[in-house]
């Protein structure tokens, strides 16, 4: 069988320096995918995946190659990556990282303890103007829908996927650390250009998740265009830098 998954490279796609971490994609043909390529890729078929539909398990697939390859450029080399019962990797340490597929596109950022306490990365086929529309009050706060009103629809159906991309990406880079779940209302973005090929933004977390992470921090958040795809990504620093707004703490009534 010829190989469905090409093979993966690495990119980078965004304006925060990497700073150690590592960015690996690939794009898979899940229509044409059967069991055999994970013992094509030297991995074994989770029992977890037994029953699952032939599209989860060729998106299983290609991000644990993507993740295997990140990982071997920072000197980390395993074979397999399984998963924790609350689904999340169970990175190998001092490793740290996150998955995304979206349709045919799949990518795994990953870092060490380090540089990085916290990555979520995040792709998305950009949503139609009529499905946008559709999401936008589960996905936008009232602050963001009113934010939006000037754009053209095409903007406005950027926005919206970049908006939902984002807090994906903040809530794989936050979980790990909080152990506490969040949602789309939890967390606004500010300074979101839908026009750029790659941008940055901030997001505001609008809850309190723990001790360390409370309501009002803010955080830089990565956006970039890969043709059919939205790639995100949010990357915390092991220290950071009294300098960047990374993890500052505003009072509450300066963010509204």
């Amino acid at each position: 069988m010829s190989d469905v998954i090409a093979p993966p490279h690495f990119g980078w796609p965004f304006i925060s320096p990497a700073r150690g971490a590592r960015l690996s994609i690939t794009s898979f043909d899940a229509q044409r995918f059967d069991d055999s390529a994970f013992a094509l890729h030297g991995m074994a078929l989770p029992d977890n995946l037994s029953r699952a539909v032939t599209k989860r398990r060729a998106e299983y697939l290609a991000g644990r190659v993507c993740a295997r390859h990140a990982l071997s450029a920072l000197d980390i080399h395993v074979t397999a990556l399984p998963s924790l019962t609350d689904r999340q990797v169970d990175w190998p340490l001092p490793a740290k990282g996150s998955i995304t597929h979206a349709r045919d596109l799949a990518a795994a950022l990953v870092a060490t303890a380090a540089t990085h306490q916290g990555l979520g990365v995040d792709a998305e086929r950009w949503l139609s103007v009529e499905r946008a529309d559709y999401l936008a009050t589960s996905i936008l706060t009232p602050d963001e829908q009113r934010a939006i009103d000037g754009f053209t629809p095409e903007q406005r159906a950027r926005l919206i996927t970049l908006t939902f991309s984002l807090k994906e990406s903040l809530f794989k880079a936050l979980y790990p650390l909080t152990g506490t779940r969040f949602y789309f209302h939890d967390a606004r973005i500010e300074g979101l250009d839908p026009t750029v090929s790659s941008g940055q933004c901030t997001l505001v977390l609008d809850c309190t998740l723990s001790e360390t992470w409370q309501s009002g921090m803010r955080l830089i958040g990565d956006h970039a265009n890969l043709d059919d795809h939205a790639l995100t990504a949010v990357m915390i620093d092991a220290a950071p830098r009294h300098d960047c707004p990374l993890m500052k703490k505003y009072p509450a009534q300066a963010l509204r």
